[in-house]
């Protein structure tokens, strides 16, 4: 997400095997464990993987990137890349245009580790895609499926159920853009992997969805969080108002219940509080409190929103029944808060802060960064800043649609891997206007977890150009694996 406002680290070395004493076996099994050894990773034999999406606007060209995990948490490409998803993805040709990749969670994993759901958002259409014994993917028979709506952009699994926000915000869809609803949907997903439309929740005054997520604690509630900035902050409309005439900002939450059907129905619906009552933009008031990234604490019934307008994390508190209060929002030291994770554990809580904090004289940010929350016993109520680490910057600045300067790349998607040793961020290159004529900002970052928590590591930075991401396509979505 981009709304205000990484030295390029060299990948790191694989580290080869050292086969000592083979001496017992025979020459066959010698020959087989030297093949495994040379087409995998160090822990590869275990199906330690990792996904993401090329988001490939090209026509039908849209794919999954596959990679096996090594130990040190370093990635290599699964041979067979890329898995075609059988639609596209969004265009979003423009200088950093807020809404269309405003996202998380476009890929999703089943609970049982065994299928892979990723969103062609041009296409409106979502794959389903069968994960095999040795990383690689197959699509389902029938994949992929209708959204039942425009521009499908984050997806959630629970059981047997599927969870789709439907954007319609792409603008190469524009007729439909300007005059169709936003939508949370609802499948049921059949036993052989397909897709079985239930229910959808239309999202009226144009607000648009930027994540649905399932709760961690109560499978049978989701929230859903809209967001949408399309207005002139400068005052001379040349690079904003491209999905209409008219000025809007606004965001909410949604509280939706799941049936046992796989049903969805709306119980609620909150906008944010005003926590800063005299904030200003570019010398205008009235820029409200928004959401961005939403995400459950894994035991309590917490939800955290990043509230994106104020630099704030927001902490909410729901029952059984859906009904959500406001417990207390709490500083970010980044800038432009986006998505926020919790770890398994529920002691630490890490936020993508999407653009560089320059306002701090002695040591300004030149890069996106993440932050480190202790959300640990009663702190889940009110975390408390641990850490900040900046991410490596592959290149220079431009001028965005809201005319002041910004990095070609910067963060959005975050996942850990199952134990918690590695968070992993998708870098995108965010200026796809003709006047960027450098092809890098597509990375892949990876960062080692200290004894504390604390994200202290780059431990590689892996450019997504070599392995099949076209430099005008802005890849997303992070998945880990351990099968």
């Amino acid at each position: 997400m981009v709304l205000f406002h990484t030295a390029l680290l060299t990948e790191s070395e694989r580290k080869p095997y050292n086969i000592m004493k083979i001496a017992s076996l025979t020459q066959t099994a010698l020959a087989a464990i030297t093949l495994a050894m040379t087409t995998s990773s160090s822990h590869a034999a275990g199906g330690s993987y990792f996904y993401t999406l090329t988001n490939d606007t090209r026509e039908g060209k849209n794919a999954v990137l596959g990679y096996t995990r090594a130990d040190d948490g370093t990635l290599t490409p699964l041979a067979g890349n890329p898995f075609l998803t059988g639609g596209t993805g969004i265009d979003n040709d423009t200088h950093g245009k807020l809404g269309p990749n405003d996202n998380d969670t476009p890929l999703a994993l089943s609970e049982d580790g065994k299928r892979l759901f990723a969103v062609n958002t041009h296409s409106n259409t979502i794959a389903v895609l069968d994960i095999q014994d040795d990383g690689s993917l197959k699509p389902v028979k029938g994949s992929p499926f209708d959204s039942h709506g425009v521009a499908p952009n984050s997806l959630s699994v629970r059981g047997g159920t599927l969870l789709a926000s439907n954007r319609n915000e792409d603008y190469h869809q524009m007729e439909s853009l300007r005059t169709a609803n936003a939508s949370y949907v609802s499948f049921a997903i059949e036993a052989d992997g397909a897709l079985r439309f239930v229910s959808k929740v239309d999202i009226e005054g144009f607000n648009k969805p930027t994540q649905i997520h399932i709760s961690q604690t109560n499978a049978k509630l989701a929230f859903g969080c809209d967001f949408q900035v399309d207005a002139d902050f400068d005052g001379e409309g040349k690079r904003s108002f491209l999905a209409g005439t008219e000025a809007r900002v606004q965001g909410q939450i949604h509280v939706l219940r799941v049936g046992e059907d796989s049903s969805l129905t709306e119980v609620g619906r909150h906008q944010m509080p005003e926590t800063n009552k005299d904030f200003i933009y570019k010398g205008s008031k009235g820029v409200p409190s928004l959401p961005l990234g939403i995400w459950s604490h894994p035991s309590k019934p917490l939800l955290y929103a990043g509230l994106v307008t104020r630099n704030e994390l927001g902490v909410f508190h729901f029952d059984a029944e859906g009904n959500l209060h406001f417990v207390t929002s709490v500083p970010n030291s980044g800038q432009d808060i986006c998505w926020a994770l919790p770890n398994k554990a529920g002691t630490r809580l890490y936020t993508v802060n999407n653009l560089p904090r320059t306002d701090d004289t002695k040591q300004p940010d030149t890069a996106a960064t993440v932050t480190t929350y202790d959300i640990a016993g009663d702190k889940a109520e009110k975390p408390v800043e641990i850490h900040r680490l900046q991410l490596p910057h592959s290149g220079g600045t431009f001028v965005n649609n809201r005319n002041f300067s910004q990095p070609d790349s910067t963060a959005f998607q975050c996942t850990l891997d199952p134990k918690g040793k590695f968070l992993y961020v998708i870098c995108q290159r965010i200026n796809q206007t003709d006047e960027n004529k450098g092809e890098e900002g597509n990375f892949i970052h990876v960062l080692k977890l200290d004894a504390e928590g604390q994200p202290s590591t780059v431990v590689q930075s892996r450019p997504l150009g070599p392995d099949g991401v076209p430099f005008r396509s802005r890849p997303e979505g992070a998945v880990a694996l351990d099968r």
